[in-house]
């Protein structure tokens, strides 16, 4: 009963998720632009500029093809869909363990702003965590009670699995190194070959992507930290577990993650102890064999853990990203179910453990309410109310700079009026991360002349700027005085190709030209209803007035 109260408490943060979430921002706006591409074909030759595998984006087409996306509520919906489908999965993964009820798994995931932020999102990391519970609960089932039907059927949802996220082959072969141990700790062979089936197989469909990869590859230098060491990912993990939600990230962080590893740590050594022989044979040899049961189901859990830990902490210390909440939602989820693995059997000698069960999870959800509701009511991004209010405010010979070239993902999606706008940098494609051709801008001296030119010819014809995104417009305390210097060539720059550097000089560029030349500039109130996640939250400035330069 009370996991039940925790899972209608879950079901109520997706509903109203999926009610406040609103409009898309980017990196979701991206996704929905590369399923709805005119062929596969092309959806094929623009997967490189994103982060998941084809099974997502082919949902969202079908889906779109059906009728029932055609608009952001329609993919709310499917977000709601697939929230409701993880917790489904909760349950089926714990009863296939032998469990009554996925009590921590709904105490450790239920309430955590990152899953709901993420879940319920128009990316595939929600799907992924569905797979991927599911992939741990069949695999387990073919350990427990080996069948044909039970290994075809591991074996299909581990393949869709590894088509949903790249790194998910690093956590699929975490739990199929996890069952061949058990396999061959009980001399089963058959099944140890199984496991290699399975993993041969999943892997086997996932070589298709080698291409892609290997040209997402050279994409890599402009998405890595130039900040990034080992601490970043101790300081990622907390982002992950105790912000307080994507509308509120600087709140004070709270002690989830210390209870994570509190709980964590007393799961491994009870792993541990389990595997220990009795010091005494039972003569009863129903209670022998559950107990060795529970002892492989540890094993089989701490296994997976430990393997899927140290596989993708080092996948992290190669990419080297900045680091967001959602990079943490599969390893969480992996530690969570298999805390419910070791923690949660049936054990009529520790009685009182089923209370404080019950107690770990509301007093959970007592700590995650408050940043939970505020995530479940927090906008995706105010860019579609941006962009209704330049519809309306934005004369035809205006101009539109967008401070961000993936903002303008978002605002290309619901920018409906007469005006000229440009990104910054200023590139032609406005569907998907083109990164290609902003690594080609990195290149040119004079990226931004576009963007200069547009503006001195908008200002002197009498006409308004309008600046959205969220850089103030003032010069850098570093650059010297007159006119800001262009950056230099990737060659010398400390950090290479990480884009962050070039997106800060360039709208360096900007905001000195407008401060040399333009006479006023105001910030328009444009009014939001409720919160707005950090992720794009922008506003909008509007430039009047053309005064000569001091040059």
């Amino acid at each position: 009963m009370a996991a039940l109260i925790g899972t209608a408490f879950s079901v109520m943060l997706l509903v109203l998720t999926a009610m406040y979430a609103g409009p898309f921002w980017r990196d979701e706006a991206a996704t929905f632009n590369l399923a709805h591409m005119p062929s596969l074909r092309d959806i094929w030759h623009n997967l490189r500029f994103e982060s998941c595998p084809l099974l997502w984006p082919l949902l969202v087409r079908g889906c779109g093809v059906l009728g029932l996306i055609d608009s952001d509520m329609g993919i709310r919906i499917l977000g709601l869909g697939v929230g409701l489908f993880f917790l489904t999965s909760l349950w089926l993964c714990q009863r296939w363990f032998g469990g009554r009820a996925p009590t921590l798994s709904i105490a450790l995931l239920g309430g955590l702003p990152a899953l709901i932020f993420v879940v319920g999102a128009n990316r595939a990391y929600g799907l992924a965590g569905c797979l991927l519970v599911l992939s741990f609960g069949t695999i387990w089932r073919v350990l427990e009670s080996p069948s044909q039907s039970r290994i075809l059927s591991a074996g299909f949802i581990c393949l869709l699995f590894v088509q949903c996220i790249y790194y998910g082959v690093i956590f699929l072969g975490a739990m199929l190194a996890a069952g061949a141990l058990i396999a061959i700790r009980r001399k089963r062979w058959k099944v140890a070959w199984a496991m290699a089936g399975i993993g041969l197989v999943a892997g086997a469909s996932f070589f298709i992507y080698l291409p892609v990869m290997h040209q997402g590859s050279e994409f890599l230098s402009f998405w890595s930290s130039p900040f990034f060491e080992a601490a970043t990912l101790w300081t990622g993990l907390g982002n992950a577990l105790a912000t307080w939600s994507s509308a509120n990230p600087d709140a004070p962080y709270g002690s989830q993650i210390w209870i994570w590893i509190g709980l964590s740590l007393a799961g491994a050594i009870v792993a541990v102890i389990m595997q220990r022989p009795p010091v005494r044979q039972t003569p009863n040899a129903e209670v022998a064999s559950t107990d060795r049961q529970r002892s492989d189901l540890a094993l089989f859990c701490v296994t997976s853990v430990v393997l899927g830990t140290i596989g993708y902490t080092g996948f992290l210390l190669k990419v080297q990203y900045f680091m967001q909440p959602w990079h943490y939602v599969e390893i969480l989820v992996l530690w969570a179910v298999s805390l419910d693995g070791i923690l949660t059997a049936s054990w009529p000698a520790l009685r009182p453990w089923g209370l404080v069960r019950i107690g770990f999870l509301l007093g959970m959800m007592i700590l995650n309410a408050g940043p939970a509701w505020a995530e479940a009511h927090t906008r995706r991004s105010n860019l579609d109310l941006v962009a209704a209010f330049l519809s309306q405010n934005a004369s035809a010979r205006d101009l539109i700079v967008v401070q961000d070239v993936w903002e303008g993902v978002t605002f290309n999606r619901y920018y409906r009026g007469q005006a000229q706008w440009l990104s910054v940098p200023p590139i032609d494609s406005r569907d998907v991360y083109r990164i290609d051709l902003v690594m080609a801008e990195m290149n040119q001296p004079d990226a931004m002349s576009p963007v200069l030119n547009a503006i001195n010819n908008t200002l002197t014809t009498g006409h308004d700027v309008w600046l959205v995104g969220s850089i103030p417009i003032e010069r850098s305390k570093d650059a010297p005085s007159g006119p800001t210097p262009l950056p230099p060539p990737p060659s010398e720059m400390p950090t290479r190709w990480w884009g962050g550097a070039y997106t800060y000089w360039w709208n360096q560029q900007v905001a000195a030209f407008l401060l040399d030349h333009a006479e006023q500039g105001k910030t328009e109130t444009i009014a939001t209803p409720g919160l707005v996640s950090h992720f794009e939250d922008v506003s909008v400035v509007r430039i009047t007035g053309y005064k000569p330069g001091t040059e």
